[in-house]
């Protein structure tokens, strides 16, 4: 390749050309390896020495807070999955399905209508009392146990 670049080329351009080529000649004495300063062969690794599961004997200062770090964030976890609501779809519809013949059996809803939720609070709950005041409907007390201590003492 050199070669037929060198006849194609301009008589300036072949000096270029000549002084660039690499010599194809190998080098009379061998290249010496590099070993860094290893001796030529390496060193077996401490962890091929270890076995398996067997930890070392004594306990470092942060792997007590790691494992108690981990219990907690376990405990933590099951908890929250544990109590987390079911957003399925199935329970929607299921408590979607009772509230609508809650409302058909009160009287409160005669035909269900497409798109409307009915498993709403104002649906479950009745938030209009006769006395706004009193708005659980209980019973007046009339305070007399509170008379009573007062005058014990």
């Amino acid at each position: 390749m050199t070669f037929s670049l060198l006849h194609r080329a301009t008589p300036l351009a072949r000096g270029t050309l000549r002084r660039l080529a690499v010599p194809t000649a190998r080098p009379s004495a061998p290249v010496p390896r590099r070993t860094m300063a290893g001796g030529g062969h390496q060193p077996v690794s401490r962890s091929m020495e270890a076995k398996l599961f067997e930890g070392h004997p004594e306990n470092e200062g942060w792997e007590t807070t790691i494992y108690v770090t981990y219990a907690a964030s376990l405990v933590l976890i099951t908890f929250a999955l544990g109590f987390a609501p079911d957003t399925s779809i199935k329970t929607w519809a299921s408590s979607e399905a009772r509230a609508r013949l809650e409302l058909q059996a009160k009287g409160k809803l005669d035909q269900p209508v497409f798109g409307v939720h009915y498993d709403t609070p104002e649906n479950k709950y009745e938030f209009e009392s006769k006395n706004p005041d009193n708005p659980f409907d209980e019973e007046e007390d009339d305070d007399d146990d509170d008379d009573e201590e007062e005058e014990e003492e």
